[in-house]
């Protein structure tokens, strides 16, 4: 065979080289070729140099400026704003609902007080009593009444309440008017022995005023206290938020300042760049004069809640309960045997009121035990009074009685009673006076604000911007 009649060799390369067939098995396919490996992507990066640099990193400290005043500014004006509420709740709502309490209860005591003068069981021509002084402290109470609930009429809230006290105090009106018209057509009637019309008339107007008025108004008083005491803590915890707040802020803003001047001075050769540098002070001094500022007004709202609201609330109760049990002490003069000992069992009551009420350990300052000691001595002045009074009664000193609950004078209940409520009165008086000059301060300690953040970090958003541009300008 020659050369060009042998059969073409078919040359196979190493890659396409099949796999060694099994005997007696098909040919193995052959093996494909490995696929060729993929380089990773490549994420586009930003061109964060030169120009776009210094935008982005002015923008950032402009935002974080105005984070910052935002927040110092917001929070000035809730604060002010809370503060502002809170005295308004307790001055012209909690003081007035207490205020009315006192009143009624003292107008009360005060028309008892008119049923127990007359004449002297043994010299007939002597009358025996002050009938005069109850008659005129029973019309200014009135008066009282009216202009108080006058101005809790403001409040739409309590509308209601103030509808159904005007309602129930007609009722009262007309009970206690019809027992002083019985009592005057007997004119010449023993003292302490009103006619049994007459006492059965004053009952039910008793029954009026503390089964309706009283308990109206306490709740209204309450619903007030209540109101109070959930914006001193609104307020407090407000402040306490805001001075947290400024002070994060702060510190951000002033860390990014400071990063930036460093990043400034390596990339450009300065030391300083002067205006971020007062940029930087009016954040630090905003920073530290809100942080300040703001705890400063949350420490003062809760002085304003433990040395004046709460203390005062105490005795504006217990000027009410005072002259509650005045009110039964006179009736319990005048009424029948079963009858007066339900009106010195409801004494007691009373006075064991007046005695937590009055006790001042659990919250009286140091300096304020004195003022509260002299309130006691003159309570025990008052109780001495009514042992006195028992005595006479039992005694069927019926003249000396009513001398001593009716006239005014040392040793006498009329006078004890008003010594013991004008110095209550002046304490309490005392208290609210110290809730009012904390939440006086409260304000006073953001006084300026919130312009003078918003005007200074304002000043550090435009140093910003100043600082930047001839930053820039080098790239023209």
């Amino acid at each position: 065979m020659t050369t060009s009649q042998a059969p073409p060799v078919q040359r196979v390369s190493a890659t396409e080289a099949p796999r060694a067939a099994p005997a007696g098995g098909p040919a193995a396919p052959p093996t494909p070729p490995p696929r060729a490996r993929r380089s990773p992507a490549r994420r586009p990066r930003l061109p964060l140099t030169g120009p776009v640099r210094l935008v982005v990193s002015a923008v950032i400290a402009v935002a974080a400026l105005a984070a910052l005043c935002a927040a110092a500014v917001l929070g000035a004006v809730d604060v002010r704003g809370d503060a502002s509420d809170l005295r308004t709740a307790v001055s012209q709502r909690a003081a007035v609902a207490a205020e009315l309490r006192f009143t009624l209860a003292d107008l009360d005591a005060q028309r008892a007080n008119s049923l127990v003068p007359g004449h002297s069981a043994l010299q007939p021509d002597v009358e025996v009593g002050n009938r005069l002084l109850a008659l005129i402290t029973a019309q200014q109470r009135r008066t009282e009444v009216s202009g108080l609930l006058r101005q809790l009429g403001a409040d739409p809230a309590q509308g209601d309440r103030v509808r159904s006290l005007l309602d129930a105090l007609g009722r009262y009106d007309d009970a206690s008017a019809r027992s002083s018209y019985v009592d005057e057509t007997q004119p010449n009637r023993p003292a302490g022995s009103p006619p049994h019309a007459a006492v059965a008339l004053s009952s039910e107007a008793a029954d009026v005023l503390r089964n309706q008025l009283l308990p109206v108004a306490a709740e209204l008083s309450e619903t007030y206290a209540q109101q109070a005491a959930h914006l001193e803590s609104e307020t407090r915890d407000s402040a306490n938020g805001s001075a947290g707040l400024i002070g994060v802020l702060g510190v951000l803003t002033l860390g990014f300042l400071l990063w930036w001047q460093r990043d400034l001075a390596r990339r450009y050769q300065r030391v300083f760049n002067p205006a971020l540098v007062a940029a930087s002070v009016a954040a630090l001094v905003v920073t530290l004069a809100g942080a300040l500022s703001f705890a400063s007004a949350a420490s003062e709202v809760g002085a304003a809640g433990r040395e004046g609201l709460r203390p005062w609330s105490r005795l504006a109760e217990a000027r009410a309960v005072a002259a509650d049990a005045a009110a039964t002490q006179s009736r319990w003069l005048v009424h029948d045997t079963d009858s007066a000992g339900y009106q010195r069992e409801r004494f007691d009551t009373l006075t064991r009121r007046l005695d937590v009420l009055l006790a001042p350990e659990s919250y009286a300052t140091t300096e304020e035990r004195p003022a509260y000691q002299d309130v006691l001595t003159r309570y025990g002045h008052f109780r001495a009074d009514d042992r006195k009074l028992r005595d006479l009664r039992a005694a069927g000193r019926l003249d000396e009685a009513v001398t001593v609950l009716t006239e005014v004078g040392r040793g006498q209940v009329a006078f004890d009673f008003w010594d013991f409520a004008t110095t209550l009165d002046a304490l309490a008086d005392h208290q609210m006076s110290d809730f009012e000059l904390h939440t006086g301060r409260a304000r006073s300690a953001l006084a300026g604000w919130p312009a003078v953040p918003a005007g200074a970090l304002a000043a550090a958003a435009v140093l910003v911007l100043v600082g930047v541009r001839p930053r820039l300008a080098e790239y023209r």
